[in-house]
């Protein structure tokens, strides 16, 4: 369990790390789906949140490196990643569909933390 416990972590770390230097370097174009730049305003603040995906990425990247002291962060890394796929529910209800990539986000921020916490409460590590 610690070992598919550790690759789910290090799976979420590259992901955030990439697609978050995607948005940090690319702006908001280059988000799946994006049709032309946003506006000055939205660029910006895309450009914001994205230092923390990556901040998180890098979080999970620490956490995956030694669970026998760290296991006890897992539940606020699933609680985190399951809370982003809870405003993207919000997104899709206040604003309609996004690109099909970021539905699949949305599908695995909601699937995946059920799973995290599953193996957390069944790993015998000290928390």
């Amino acid at each position: 369990m610690e070992k598919i416990l550790r690759w789910i972590l290090l799976a979420i770390a590259l992901v955030a790390v990439v697609t978050g230097l995607n948005v940090i370097f690319g702006g908001s174009a280059s988000v799946p789906g994006a049709v032309g730049g946003a506006g000055a305003t939205h660029d910006n603040e895309m450009r914001f949140f994205a230092v923390f995906w990556v901040g998180y990425g890098v979080f999970n990247f620490w956490v995956s490196r030694d669970l026998g002291s760290r296991i006890g962060f897992i539940p606020g890394i699933a609680a985190l990643f399951f809370l982003g796929g809870v405003a993207r529910l919000i997104s899709i209800l206040l604003s309609g569909l996004p690109s099909t990539p970021l539905i699949g986000a949305t599908v695995l921020e909601l699937v995946v933390p059920p799973i995290l916490l599953f193996l957390y409460y069944k790993q015998k590590l000290p928390t």
